[in-house]
């Protein structure tokens, strides 16, 4: 998942397709489509669809983020992140902050994170020998910790108590290890494969990325 400038520059292909407007917390306030981009200033128009009318009490730079939907993208994640800044019952024009797209929804992408753990043997919450541990980078696939504790390649684990940032949910992921590093330090790293990870899992997980995404890019 990137910004990037090309990302920007071509989203005139996406003029008519479907998109999901919604709040920052996943939280859906229209379907609609894209019907205008002004690349000089990076505004979108989005109408709404099928005769229905926009959400009122919208205010002034109210932020949102747009989950495109098109053939064109079908293999993609496009995620439109910006502020309004003109609202109708018909429309909405949304000034445009930053583009991320990935390959494919389970992508590579990888997010750098340190957060406190717990890693325990077996694939679910009663696994014994539970061991603290720390997050180092997280994706849609997979996680990637380190910790004293000793597992094997191809060894079952479940990562749990992992909250990526403050208020946010606690994930835990039912995992296979796929790499091992010892460090300097003596510790061990590990990179670990999701295991059948749910869709709900997924969309809180994709979520939260999406947040230290824009936080890290508004801290530039």
């Amino acid at each position: 998942m990137q910004e990037n400038q090309e990302n920007m520059d071509s989203i005139q292909q996406y003029l008519g397709a479907a998109c999901e407007v919604l709040q920052l917390d996943n939280k859906l306030l229209f379907t609609g489509s894209i019907d205008q981009y002004d690349a000089r200033v990076d505004e979108l128009t989005v109408s709404a669809r099928d005769g229905s009318e926009t959400p009122k009490g919208i205010i002034y730079h109210t932020p949102v983020k747009l989950h495109v939907q098109t053939t064109l993208a079908m293999n993609k994640v496009l995620l439109l992140y910006g502020q309004v800044c003109r609202c109708t019952p018909e429309f909405w024009t949304i000034v445009l902050r930053h583009t991320f797209s990935c390959a494919e929804r389970r992508s590579s992408f990888r997010q750098p994170v340190s957060v406190e753990a717990v890693v325990s043997r077996g694939s679910g919450p009663a696994s014994s020998a539970a061991a603290p541990c720390r997050t180092i980078d997280i994706s849609l696939s997979g996680l990637c910790f380190i910790s004293r504790a000793r597992y094997l390649a191809g060894e079952k684990i479940f990562v749990s108590s992992l909250q990526l940032h403050h208020d946010g949910p606690i994930h835990s992921f039912a995992c296979t290890v796929q790499r091992v590093q010892t460090l300097e330090s003596g510790a061990l790293r590990y990179g670990c494969q999701f295991d059948n990870i749910t869709e709900q899992q997924e969309d809180l997980l994709f979520h939260d990325m999406f947040l230290l995404q824009v936080k890290t890019l508004n801290q530039q």
